[in-house]
């Protein structure tokens, strides 16, 4: 378990601001698919949210190919400075705008938004206890019939790929140090009010399987570092996803009536 005080995370996401689209992850492949398949959920006209929003990536794009209205939120100042910048020279077909604002207390709107979603920002949260109270903060903010895109990272997909890459001895990859994935069982069991668990998508299982696993052995034999813009790793971008191998995962919860 991480026993680093929030604020380092805090100071490591702030520095991580500086590195522009590598900000949120090395691996562009990866973050090409978060995009993708959080992309099938939008329609235009919805009002959306994003929480965590980073450097705005993800809802820049979504904002220049659909008719929507996002607000993204980020509790690293420097990731919202970044954000603007981007959006300032992008053009749109939506709106978007950026504010500082931390999951642990979020803060209350005028309307309630069609879609929210998050991608890989609960893992920041330390323990099961906090990431599940900021599901149901999340849930509150979602207008009735609302969904919540949570593209979060599983520790059981990682498990899986990890037992594949110890049977071709590969070391085991290990998340980040401030990150705690999430067990699939806390999220299936998880008794949240006004939510309803509907679906789970393995959306990354084919990238995983051919990026950690095949890709990591070719590299092994040639006595190499594995590339994130391999070749075999772009190929998985032409497959449908297969199995459960990755650990990108995507619950989708939807706000229902309360009895």
């Amino acid at each position: 378990m991480n026993e680093r005080p929030d604020r380092s995370v805090l100071d490591f996401w702030n520095e991580q601001a500086k590195l522009k689209q590598f900000a949120g992850t090395k691996d562009l492949t990866a973050k090409f698919l978060e995009i993708e398949a959080i992309a099938g959920y939008i329609h235009d006209g919805m009002t959306i949210m994003e929480i965590g929003c980073g450097n705005g990536i993800t809802a820049i794009e979504l904002a220049s190919r659909f008719k929507v209205n996002i607000i993204g939120v980020d509790f690293a100042e420097q990731m919202i400075v970044e954000a603007e910048s981007i959006a300032a020279e992008r053009k749109l077909k939506g709106t978007v705008k950026f504010f500082v604002t931390d999951v642990r207390d979020l803060p209350s709107f005028d309307t309630k938004f069609d879609l929210i979603y998050t991608e890989r920002v609960l893992i920041n949260l330390p323990d099961w206890t906090r990431q599940k109270k900021a599901i149901e903060d999340i849930s509150y903010l979602l207008d009735e019939g609302g969904v919540y895109v949570m593209c979060e990272n599983s520790q059981d997909g990682l498990d899986k790929i990890n037992a594949l890459r110890q049977r071709i001895d590969l070391p085991s990859i290990t998340p980040p140090w401030h990150n705690r994935y999430f067990r699939d069982m806390e999220l299936e069991q998880a008794n949240i009010p006004g939510l309803k668990l509907e679906d789970i998508v393995h959306y990354s299982s084919t990238y995983y399987f051919l990026s950690r696993v095949i890709n990591a052995w070719l590299a092994e034999q040639d006595g190499k570092q594995p590339e994130y813009d391999a070749p075999i790793n772009r190929l998985a971008l032409q497959l449908p996803s297969i199995g459960d191998w990755g650990q990108g995962k995507i619950w989708l919860w939807r706000r229902i009536r309360e009895a």
